[in-house]
């Protein structure tokens, strides 16, 4: 075998070394962005759980008597502010 060969059949083991690697790499990054977009739905789930939160309180506050308007104001109030905290950290975290 010539040194010319020798070299040839080096760099093609380094590169299939290399192809190894990336495509290790490719499965690696498909499991985060998997991950990612489970985290993603988790926060969107969440979301959509506090808002729907949200409209049954505003049921609640309209439905009620003047007696238990401030209460049910407080726990819509409440409400909003977990929806608030919610939505930002799910802005923070995928942005």
């Amino acid at each position: 075998m010539t040194r010319t060969e020798l070299y040839e059949q080096e760099i093609r083991a380094e590169l299939a070394h290399l192809k190894a690697e990336l495509d290790s790499l490719q499965v690696e990054a498909a499991r985060k962005k998997l991950e990612q977009e489970s985290k993603l739905d988790d926060y969107l789930k969440t979301l959509a759980d506090k808002s729907e939160e949200v409209g049954k309180k505003l049921d609640n506050l309209r439905e009620s008597g003047s007696d238990a308007a401030d209460e049910i104001r407080a726990g819509l109030t409440e409400a909003w502010e977990r929806l608030a905290i919610a939505k930002n950290a799910a802005k923070a975290k995928f942005h």
